[in-house]
């Protein structure tokens, strides 16, 4: 059997014999190479979000559908109607009406009477996102009614309120000018469509008081 001699200069000691200050110092370094790849990988994604962000904006909701629900009520949305973008996502059980707003005419009041079918109204940003959510369970007999606002706005309704006074208005704010309110009811049965395009179309949206 050979004996390995300690003093041969040419030796290599197996990784396991490595004195625990090398194999520290190994293990250090691939984390900090795996952190630097890490952060480089996040920088590029981080850059390449921040370019696509134009792009994304221009097919948002509330960009397709800028034209519609323009007089005050809203629109009906039929997935696969010409002249109309595709509706993503359509729930055949849904009917769905929209009305666009920009609140660089003033505050927009959204005005919904309920019914038997179950009514859910959204409110989205331009660019992407729900600002607001509510459904006929906060209905106060039989009207959901709220007024849609900038933080401006509502700053100066704030102000133009007497003091002391206790306002029954529900405010929305918006950090966005420009958005989309969604109306969608649910039918129960394929002969309900009738009157859940009544209810979504009878989304009322025009500039408040």
């Amino acid at each position: 059997m050979s004996v390995l001699d300690p003093s041969d200069q040419g030796a290599t000691l197996p990784a396991y014999r490595l004195p625990w200050r090398s194999r520290l110092a190994a293990l250090v370094r691939r984390f900090a190479l795996a952190t630097l790849a890490g952060i480089v990988l996040a920088g590029i994604v981080h850059i390449v979000t921040i370019l696509l962000i134009p792009l994304v904006s221009e097919h948002d909701a509330a960009t397709a559908y800028m034209s519609f629900g323009t007089g005050g009520k809203a629109e009906l949305l039929t997935p696969g109607a010409s002249g109309q973008p595709d509706l993503r996502d359509a729930d055949p059980a849904t009917v769905t009406a929209v009305c666009s707003y920009d609140l660089s005419g003033g505050p927009l009041r959204v005005v919904a009477r309920t019914g038997t079918l179950p009514l859910g109204l959204s409110l989205h940003r331009r660019g992407g996102g729900v600002v607001y959510a509510i459904t006929d369970r906060a209905a106060i007999r039989g009207t959901l009614e709220f007024v849609v606002m900038t933080e401006a706005q509502h700053d100066d309704r704030l102000a133009q309120d007497e003091d002391g006074e206790t306002t029954r208005e529900l405010r929305v704010v918006s950090d966005t000018q420009q958005g989309l309110i969604v109306a969608r009811v649910l039918m129960e049965r394929p002969s309900d469509r009738s009157e859940a395009e009544a209810l979504a179309t009878g989304v009322a949206c025009g500039l408040a008081d």
